[in-house]
């Protein structure tokens, strides 16, 4: 018999109040779980089909809580009335021992309308202890001309543990047609199917726990001509306890050469944290509090980048992979900038640039206060003279790609400075510095830059961007430097490396950033056995002399 949610709430809650009072004194409470876990399979079925739906109830990492013993209620939100729809024991079940936290109900679920709908449970004492799945209940005939789209990715029913969704699907009769994804009855991403009518897109706007899914293609009057079944998934992100959680902002889609924020939340146990990007990136990340990491990153890859993390706990890694995904379209940015004064007159500064992708012009704005740019020009040249500069004044740059109409098409560069000398300056922002091996022989490379009279090459053992605690090992007025490599290093070395230029009016700048180069990798096994049995021999040789 199929009672109202309100009266059996009223009823029960009754009887529980008397209950717990006295199991209080006598009991000893099971643990709570944090949710249930609802699976219902298949998620999508006819009307009056019946189906199996199993509950868990679980810890925030996925481990079921064996020892859980409460009552819980079964509902079917979307359906007012509960004559068009049978769940297990009428709505209300007492977990038993021998149920060890997880309940099967063989063709236990019966809905008798169409729709989708969501089966709910609740602990009926802590309602904030819950559980979702998303069902989607529909008729064998769809009662449409529009042609079938075959979703290939994610799976009817599966689990997925990233927040970026890889949806792929097939629709042969449908090449170089305009689709449109909808997940949860919003549109979250549009494109065009190939010449072989493939879908394959990445897509944000999923929530955690249920999901519905869907893919249409239209045609020029908005009119659908093709059409996938809906679908329901579950995201179920990874956490254990140690990792939590990671939050990207900004969210969907990004441009090549912007910044990304990473937010890492881990049990306060965790004493260091490292990103790890799929095109070889390794990003230490710095520690907002006992349980949170963040991390600013310019992306510079184009593509699809899977995001993992390394967790140090107790000294030791723990590597969790596949926590995220960046999709990184194309985008443009401000490469290497120089501004050095004319040689004659000292008004004049000469600004140079590379760009990274293609744009038809360049603002620069500039001007004496780093937060007024109040002066601006347009150029489509590489190069420009800003004339009639103040002597003595400290002047800030800043370069954004932008289209014919003047709006910015990229990212802005870093906000660079100089000061007008009377005699020659120079400045640069972006000289990248790189360890190359020429020959037999190692070295520091990064381009020349106007008005330096030398370089000055500072090394240290550890990682630190702090000049003061870095060795001076060096100077130079070529644009190579060598450094010390140990071929018969038994394990991979690194040294950290930084350049500053001197320039010729005496005023000191930073090439690059501070540089992790490799010193010393494990050399061919072979040749440190040679080397080995060279320095026996040797020593055999010297006591053979010595009788």
């Amino acid at each position: 018999m199929n009672f109202s949610r309100k009266a059996l709430t009223a009823s029960i809650a009754a009887i529980s109040m008397l209950a717990i009072g006295f199991l209080a004194q006598n009991t000893v409470y099971a643990a709570d779980p944090d949710a249930f876990i609802v699976e219902v399979i298949p998620s999508s079925f006819d009307v009056n089909q019946t189906v199996d739906i199993t509950i868990k109830a679980v810890k925030a990492n996925g481990d079921i809580v064996k020892e859980y013993q409460w009552d819980v209620f079964i509902e079917v939100e979307g359906i007012v009335d509960t004559a068009d729809y049978t769940v297990p024991s009428d709505g209300l079940y007492t977990f038993l021992p021998q149920d060890q936290g997880v309940r099967l109900f063989s063709k236990g679920l019966t809905i008798k309308k169409a729709g989708t709908f969501t089966i709910k449970v609740s602990d009926i004492i802590n309602d904030t202890i819950i559980g979702q799945k998303t069902i989607i209940v529909g008729t064998t005939t769809h009662g449409t001309t529009a042609e079938p789209i075959t979703l290939i990715s994610p799976v009817p029913g599966g689990i997925e543990k990233n927040s970026i969704v890889n949806v792929m699907a097939i629709s042969p009769t449908l090449p170089n047609a305009p689709y449109d994804i909808y997940i949860n009855n919003n549109s979250v991403s549009q494109g065009m199917t190939n010449a072989n009518g493939d879908i394959s897109a990445y897509v944000s706007g999923i929530t955690e726990w249920d999901n519905i899914l869907q893919i249409k293609i239209l045609n020029a009057n908005n009119e659908v001509i093709g059409e996938s079944q809906i679908i329901s998934f579950t995201y179920q992100p990874i956490k254990d306890g140690v990792f939590n959680s990671i939050k990207i902002q900004p969210t969907g889609t990004i441009k090549q050469w912007e910044k990304v924020t990473f937010t890492v939340s881990t049990s306060d146990s965790v004493t260091s944290t490292q990103l790890k990007l799929s095109d070889g990136k390794s990003i230490p990340m710095d520690k907002q509090s006992a349980w949170v990491f963040t991390k600013q990153v310019l992306i510079d890859t184009q593509g699809t980048l899977q995001v993992g993390v390394d967790l140090i706990v107790l000294g030791q890694t723990r590597s969790y992979t596949g926590v995220a995904t960046l999709v990184v379209e194309a985008g443009i940015a401000i490469g290497k900038i120089r501004l050095y004064s004319d040689s004659i007159d000292k008004s004049k500064l000469n600004v140079t640039r590379e760009t990274i992708g293609t744009s038809p012009q360049y603002k620069i704005d500039y001007g004496t206060s780093q937060n007024n740019l109040n002066l601006t020009t347009t150029v489509q040249t590489n190069e420009i003279i800003i004339n009639n500069l103040n002597i003595g004044d400290t002047y800030f740059f800043q370069i954004t790609p932008v289209d014919n109409s003047g709006n910015p098409l990229g990212t802005p560069s870093e906000i660079t400075q100089a000061k007008i000398w009377s005699d020659v300056s120079c400045t640069v922002v972006g000289i990248t510095v790189t360890g190359q091996q020429i020959g037999e022989k190692y070295y520091l490379v990064r381009k020349g830059i106007n008005n330096i009279d030398k370089y000055v090459v500072y090394r240290s053992d550890f990682e630190t961007s702090d000049i003061t605690t870095m060795q001076k090992v060096g100077e130079t007025t070529g644009t190579m430097f060598e450094y010390p490599f140990n071929k018969l290093s038994k394990n991979t070395k690194y040294a950290y490396y930084l350049i500053e230029g001197i320039c010729k009016d005496g005023t000191t700048l930073k090439i690059d950033n501070v540089k992790k180069i490799v010193v010393g990798p494990a050399e061919n096994i072979l040749l440190i056995i040679l080397i080995s049995m060279f320095g026996y021999t040797i020593y055999k040789l010297y006591g053979y002399s010595k009788t």
